[in-house]
């Protein structure tokens, strides 16, 4: 048997540290590649403080090494799964560095993110008919086309907003029997949502807004802006009244289904689109947290959002790629990074509980040789990680990596001493909610009996409830806000805290926030 060790790609740095990694595999046939290319440069090693911190630190050293002559060409960014795309893809279209997304699409191109935004499109323009049209039937629940072409027909025939006409389906000629109670099930799920969004004057906004099909031809997301603007001027309160973005968001995805649906699905694509789904959530969180006041409106994260979705990635001097690692197989660039080397993150957290260490091993080992001359391993000592601030250990395979081979700032070494938890590694902050199918239910748990049945009556029940659990004055901590108190409690289980750090007060969803008692 002739063994093929001689590698023309890569520096003789970058086949070590390959090796030593492999080589804990216990399976396949040993190999030990080698180079005439010589030693090269060291690997570069960071630990950042989150995932926005890590994308800026990748997006930096993109625009440094541009600077220095190198082509967009020639850089890849490589992560495990397609989730963790979302803050390096937005950081990229800030710094208006040209990208392309190899083996899928960029995360706002992605079908169930436009189908997220949609329904907000939809809250926030009850006019929108392209976004009504999109997720009218997503989740499937029985309206098929010839039902939604005779809704909006009959909304045309009267003049009237989509909205209007499919929020009284029993006046719609032709409408059976089904497709009457379908409707009527899910504008009431949208009238609720309204509410939670802060607006209320539907009928006042819709006439001052009604468009036509053709105006917004560009897709649900780019018509946002327009969409958002018109919400906020028809009912000056809308901000004061509605729950935060990132809350909004997770009660869209709950209350309607969307997440119900994927895990009904049972399969490592749906659990990816879950993941992408998560990502949104914790931008849109995100997003309330940094916006200035008067800005953390449903209004001004549809237009940041459409201007990152509507970003022209076409260059003269090529594109930057991102793409998973199992996309990477067979390709190779001067300069490569991964990021995202955290246990429960890569390797993955599946991966550890079913025993495909090796093949996560192997995965690794193949994401080190697309690099030729320079490598950059990343990791974060905190991430959002199933909706919640989390905090993990940097990946084994990073130890397995001979020492001398690295180049890591003291400063920046980060060995946390926790252990490794039930879940691969990560240790969630205590009373941090998920996106979930039902309230109360998390979206792991798959083989868990279904909450499908409940009625609307006990819902509500459970998230009064849930926001019964917080006292006047008490003190609690939110993610992304940080300390406040609780100055009021409301019906259908919202809360009011006052935030310390910039003296906001916010109405919370108990359910869907990420806060907790302190």
């Amino acid at each position: 048997m002739v063994k093929l060790e001689q590698n023309y790609r890569s520096t003789e740095t970058i086949l070590r540290a390959a090796n030593a990694v492999i080589a804990n595999n216990r399976g396949g046939i040993a190999k030990r590649l080698w180079s005439e290319l010589g030693q090269g440069e060291q690997i570069q090693l960071r630990v950042l403080d989150d995932e926005y911190a890590e994308a800026r630190f990748v997006v930096g050293e993109i625009q440094r090494l541009l600077d220095e002559g190198a082509s967009r060409a020639e850089i890849a960014v490589l992560y495990r799964t397609n989730a963790l795309s979302r803050a390096l893809e937005e950081t990229l279209t800030r710094a208006d560095v040209a990208y392309q997304v190899i083996g899928g699409a960029k995360f706002f191109e992605r079908a169930e993110i436009k189908d997220a935004i949609a329904y907000l499109s939809l809250i926030a323009n009850p006019a929108d008919i392209v976004s009504f049209t999109r997720v009218v039937n997503s989740p499937r629940r029985g309206i098929g086309q010839t039902s939604l072409a005779r809704v909006l027909s009959h909304a045309a025939s009267l003049g009237i907003p989509v909205w209007e006409a499919a929020a009284q389906p029993e006046q719609v000629p032709g409408l059976g029997a089904a497709a009457v109670k379908a409707l009527g099930r899910f504008m009431d799920t949208m009238a609720e949502l309204h509410k939670l969004a802060g607006i209320t004057a539907v009928g006042a906004q819709t006439a001052a807004t009604d468009g036509e099909p053709e105006a917004a031809e560009a897709g649900a997301t780019a018509a946002t802006s327009d969409a958002g603007a018109t919400a906020e001027a028809s009912d000056p309160a809308a901000r004061d009244a509605g729950v935060p973005v990132g809350d909004l968001l997770a009660a869209v995805l709950s209350q309607t289904g969307y997440i119900e649906a994927l895990e009904a699905e049972r399969t490592i694509e749906a659990q990816g689109r879950i993941e992408n789904l998560e990502q949104l959530v914790e931008g849109g969180r995100t997003f309330d947290a940094q916006a200035a006041e008067g800005q953390d409106t449903l209004a001004a994260y549809l237009q940041e959002i459409a201007l990152v979705a509507d970003a022209d990635s076409r260059s003269d001097e090529g594109l930057v790629t991102l793409m998973t690692l199992h996309n990477a197989k067979g390709l190779e660039y001067p300069t490569v990074f991964i990021a995202g080397c955290e246990d429960g993150v890569f390797p993955h957290s599946r991966a550890i509980e079913e025993g495909g260490l090796e093949e996560e091993r192997r995965l690794f080992y193949v994401g080190v040789t697309r690099a030729m001359r320079q490598l950059y391993l990343t990791h974060a000592r905190r991430r959002a990680v199933f909706g919640a601030q989390s905090y993990g250990l940097r990946s084994r395979f990073l130890d397995e990596i001979p020492a001398d081979l690295l180049e890591e700032p003291l400063a920046a070494a980060f060995r946390p001493g926790a252990p490794i938890g039930a879940q691969a590694g990560w240790s969630v902050t205590a009373g941090a909610p998920t996106v979930t199918a039902r309230r109360g239910s998390t979206h792991r748990s798959w083989g868990g009996p279904s909450s499908g049945d409940s009625s609307a009556l006990g819902e509500t029940r459970e998230a009064v409830s849930v926001a019964n659990h917080f006292r006047l004055g008490e003190d609690v901590v939110h993610a992304a806000f940080g300390d406040g108190v609780v100055t009021g409690v409301e019906p259908g289980g919202v809360i009011v805290v006052r935030f310390a750090g910039d003296g906001s007060e916010r109405k919370l969803m108990a359910e869907y926030a990420p806060v907790s008692r302190r």
